[in-house]
């Protein structure tokens, strides 16, 4: 899925770029859940297009987090067969419950 061009923007923005390099540089450059090298900076509050704006969510130094690959991708649920299918192995839709 394409990224709204308003976001795309924002994580194209000095400001992000400072924001970004600063967690990075205040965590020794460590993933803040196990310690491998971080290398994405993740917004504990997801971004959205409604809230990009709002500096207290999308620069806060408290609500990025450092993350490596495996870490964000486990965040994310990318990649993983958790909760992908039932039981009977059908696909599961994650934003429909079941």
């Amino acid at each position: 899925m394409k990224k709204p061009k308003v976001l795309h923007n924002f994580y194209k923005s000095d400001s992000w770029r400072t924001a970004r390099e600063l967690k990075i540089m205040t965590v020794d450059s460590l993933c803040e859940r196990c310690g491998a090298i971080g290398i994405e900076v993740h917004h504990k509050v997801r971004l959205s297009i409604d809230n990009v704006n709002d500096t207290s969510i999308s620069l806060n130094q408290d609500n990025l987090e450092l993350l490596c690959r495996d870490c964000h991708n486990k965040e994310h649920k990318r990649f993983s067969k958790e909760d992908r299918f039932d039981k009977d192995g059908n696909p599961i839709n994650p934003k429909k419950p079941q």
